[in-house]
């Protein structure tokens, strides 16, 4: 029987992102088991947006964390992050200007570079935003998107030099516990792997993975719809990235006069989908509503080809923040429930991980992301307040 120190279940960027950071605190074997291909979850289709507005000192400090790793990725990592600067556009509507401006507070003190605008100021940042109906708009120039398949073979490569085995196309079937704890996994075929530690990082499908303990994980698969259109010849330099909260757009530039853009409402936990059908074609009714949408938040965009969609998933927790933790079942830990943040807290999101899982001290209070903070009542929130408090 093989044996491991740690066995992570699930190859995307959390849990190469975690596999990297437990070789960096001395953790000898690490085992990383992946059932398609590193990626092929809900990374493969994050758009990969890094914005830094969030609500708690903990989020924010992990946020200006993973954005510095972003940043200098070659250096920190090896390989490339794909961050691209161009700056974020936050609009929000006149009821949430007493919230945000207390957030801005708070997210100063913690190192983020932002400045809130008057509507009437936009024109001089992006004048083809239009502000209509917008009680204000929060910029951030630092902000950005970067590659999440880049950072996830990044971290996964970095990890191989260390000495993390990395298995593709090996599915977890079932989970081997005695006296309370975990003591390893079984695999499709059949094979057993006896390890102390098993990190449910399965994304889309880490609630089934808990099931196989019998534990349940309060998460939600959400559809979320990506759509891909061609801006017009005429449209001129490429945006920034924009998110609109009062409307409920978003739209994200790519390269080759592409704007990648969506809903950014709570639409997803009325939608719960299948994680099988991540990335199946989308339908013309809900691109049109869509686009209809970022048509109203950035008028120039009307003529804009309209050149395909796929359906996204996120994991949501019934606050929108993800559950990073030790389950009930010693030894078996969770990262999970990223609610859409997974890509811009990847880096902090690895570090805590591998901290709790080796008894270090995290890098940031965990106490918010555990799992049984469920059991409080009014543990609740919307998409919306996983921005702003």
């Amino acid at each position: 029987m093989r044996t491991a120190d740690v066995v992570i279940v699930g190859g995307g960027v959390t849990g190469v992102s975690t596999a990297f950071h437990l070789v960096e605190l001395g953790v000898r074997h690490v085992l990383v088991l992946e059932r398609n291909f590193l990626g092929s979850g809900g990374t493969g289709r994050s758009v990969g947006i890094i914005r830094q507005l969030y609500p708690t000192p903990e989020t924010t400090q992990m946020v200006v964390s993973s954005l510095q790793v972003f940043r200098n990725f070659s250096d920190a990592v090896g390989g490339q992050s794909g961050y691209v600067g161009c700056g974020a556009l936050i609009g929000i509507g006149p009821a949430m200007r007493p919230s945000l401006a207390k957030t801005l507070t708070l997210q100063r003190s913690l190192g983020v570079r932002a400045e809130l605008l008057e509507p009437k100021d936009l024109a001089r940042i992006e004048p083809r935003i239009d502000p209509e109906g917008l009680g204000g708009v929060l910029y951030e120039p630092d902000s950005g998107y970067g590659d999440p398949a880049a950072v996830t073979a990044g971290y996964a490569d970095a990890s191989r030099r260390r000495g993390v085995i990395i298995e593709q196309g090996v599915e977890v079937v079932g989970l081997r516990q005695a006296a309370g704890r975990i003591t390893g996994v079984v695999t499709a075929t059949g094979e057993e792997i006896a390890s102390p530690v098993v990190l449910n990082a399965a994304g889309l499908w880490s609630p089934r993975l808990a099931a196989l303990a019998d534990i349940e994980l309060p998460i939600i698969i959400g559809r979320h719809p990506v759509f891909v259109v061609e801006r017009s010849a005429d449209f001129g330099k490429a945006h920034m990235v924009y998110l609109d909260l009062a409307g409920g757009t978003y739209l994200r530039p790519e390269t080759g006069g592409l704007t990648l853009t969506g809903s950014l409402t709570d639409d997803e936990t009325r939608h719960p989908m299948d994680p099988e059908l991540l990335g199946s074609e989308t339908g013309f009714d809900e691109a049109t509503e869509a686009l209809a949408r970022t048509s109203r938040a950035v008028p120039a965009l009307s003529a804009a080809r309209y050149t395909r969609g796929y359906a996204g998933a996120f994991d949501i927790t019934p606050d929108w923040m993800p559950i990073l933790d030790q389950s009930p079942l010693s030894g078996f830990f969770v990262a999970a429930g990223m609610s859409g943040h997974g890509f811009k807290l990847c880096p902090a999101v690895g570090a805590m991980m591998a901290a709790l899982i080796t008894d270090k001290m995290p890098p940031v209070n965990p106490a918010p992301f555990r799992l049984d903070r469920f059991a409080t009542l009014g543990t609740a929130g919307t998409f919306v307040s996983s921005y702003i408090s």
